[in-house]
């Protein structure tokens, strides 16, 4: 693709949060349906092993993905993209496989060793491990290549194809988390195919272009990645383990695994879509055009971003308890508090991502591993503390805690010539309007509706009419970033 033709930021962002929505009304329609078919157990033992699941192909990767995005060959033709398809697309999957392999039969001995009643979804999750991890290199190179429309039409397919199998499964089959993880197992492996098939046709991966040399250099630089990526999902799931561990059963965790399930919709929506888009973008603009660019591309993003933020979270604070109410169901009730301050946790992580993003474009990545691996230690000695002492609140307060350290962590060591703040005017009116909303919400009693559904269109109402309007009143710049947007989106800006 070449340089003009490349969308801006804006474009990758809005395909992103498209099909980011598109996911999230895959979750509207599933979430309301496993929350009331499965038991707190249940869900407790789907969020168990998920974690093993996200663990074993952060570690088996080698940080594959993350070497595939640094070092897609930009400049050079057609010998360049040889070697890149062969050194660090073909041999880190050659790699998945052999350690895949090495799982199985490991587990299989663990099988015959310990008697285990729900090593079925052991197996599966083994099972799905490997299309998984493949399904991942990919997306990477969807995004090398800055082509976010692939990378969001399979993910949209993904999530819809696992809503359509594992519905049907856990209604009429199995009400239980090896139902979920077989309807999970069916699509994945169709994605999977369907990409290896794209793949084979567009990108070159024989084995006579590999280069031992190379392919070791994007290891060097992957495994601390992987590292991190591990570290990562610690610090947000290793909650899961520990609740069970600690506490001695699964209903803990179901309880928390409801809650912060439904805060990752806020995470994809907002971190996930914005995170994507930018580093993408970023890579290219400083590897061409240097860190001055990067910085300009990170005001932009942080001018809008800060106001996105900031409603957000006095929405979750307003109405966040009703939103799951009306997701999960009154059985459910018990998880509104770990959705409402995880959300606004991951709400929080996404601002400042932007603003502290600059170590990976300096390839620091064992300082990208450094700091996330602090923020977890934290987060492990914390949970070891206040899960007995306060049960699944304790993991809640465990997380936001040591989110704080990471990304305080992260802003500090990020290079001088890559931070950003968003515009102090833009954050203070955010602020203020944000702190209108919620007196009037709260001195109002919500106007005396107690309906939960009720509840969430008054707070819209309340976010329409005292946060966006005046917003975009008070503020030329973000009207003029939104009028820039809409006029791109028509093919008037070049």
């Amino acid at each position: 693709m070449s340089r003009t033709a490349r969308p801006g930021i804006a474009t990758h962002y809005v395909r992103y949060t498209i099909g980011n929505v598109l996911v999230m009304a895959a979750g509207f329609v599933s979430y309301p349906v496993m929350t009331r078919l499965l038991s707190y157990s249940e869900f407790g033992i789907f969020g168990y092993v998920d974690t093993w699941l996200l663990i074993l192909a952060g570690v088996f990767k080698l940080g594959g993905q993350h070497t595939i995005l640094r070092f897609y060959p930009h400049r050079g033709g057609t010998e360049a993209l040889a070697r890149f398809g062969s050194n660090f697309v073909l041999l880190p999957a050659l790699c998945c496989m052999a350690l895949w392999l090495l799982a199985l039969i490991a587990f299989g001995i663990y099988s015959a060793a310990v008697t285990e009643t729900r090593s079925t979804i052991g197996w599966l999750m083994l099972a799905m491990l490997l299309p998984t991890m493949w399904i991942s290199f990919v997306s990477a190179v969807f995004s090398a290549e800055e082509r976010s429309e692939l990378n969001v039409r399979a993910n949209v397919f993904w999530r819809w194809l696992e809503v359509c199998a594992i519905l049907p499964i856990i209604y009429f089959l199995s009400r239980s988390a090896d139902g979920v993880y077989v309807g999970r197992l069916i699509a994945a492996v169709l994605v999977a195919a369907a990409l290896l098939i794209w793949v084979r046709r567009r990108l070159p991966m024989h084995w006579r272009d590999h280069d031992i040399a190379e392919w070791l250099t994007g290891v060097r630089y992957g495994i601390p990645m992987m590292a991190n990526e591990l570290s990562s999902v610690l610090l947000s799931f290793v909650d899961r383990l520990m609740l069970r561990h600690l506490l001695g059963t699964f209903a803990p965790v179901g309880i928390y695994t409801v809650g912060y399930n439904l805060a990752l919709t806020i995470n994809t929506l907002i971190q996930n879509a914005l995170n994507v888009a930018f580093t993408q973008v970023s890579v290219r603009q400083y590897e061409t055009e240097g860190s001055e660019a990067v910085v300009r591309t990170k005001h932009a993003v942080l001018h809008v971003l800060v106001y996105v933020v900031a409603a957000s979270i006095v929405g979750l604070i307003v109405a966040g308890d009703d939103a799951l109410l009306v997701m999960a169901g009154r059985a459910k009730a018990e998880s509104a508090p770990v959705f409402v301050l995880v959300g606004i946790t991951y709400l929080l992580n996404g601002l400042t991502s932007i603003c502290s993003a600059g170590l990976m474009l300096h390839k620091r990545s064992g300082t990208i591993f450094a700091t996330t691996a602090g923020a977890t230690v934290l987060n492990v000695l914390l949970n070891l503390f206040w899960i007995p002492a306060y049960g699944v609140m304790g993991a809640v307060w465990a997380t936001l805690v040591s989110f704080v350290l990471f990304n305080v962590l992260r802003y500090v060591l990020c290079p001088r010539d890559l931070r950003a703040l968003p515009d102090r005017r833009a954050t203070v009116t955010a602020v203020t309007l944000a702190v209108l909303v919620w007196l009037v919400a709260h001195f109002s009693g919500m106007f005396g509706v107690h309906s939960p559904l009720a509840r969430l269109v008054v707070a819209a109402v309340l976010l329409a009419a005292l946060f966006a309007g005046p917003a975009l009143l008070l503020d030329a710049s973000l009207r003029q970033a939104l009028r820039n947007w809409w006029l791109h989106r028509r093919g008037t800006l070049i």
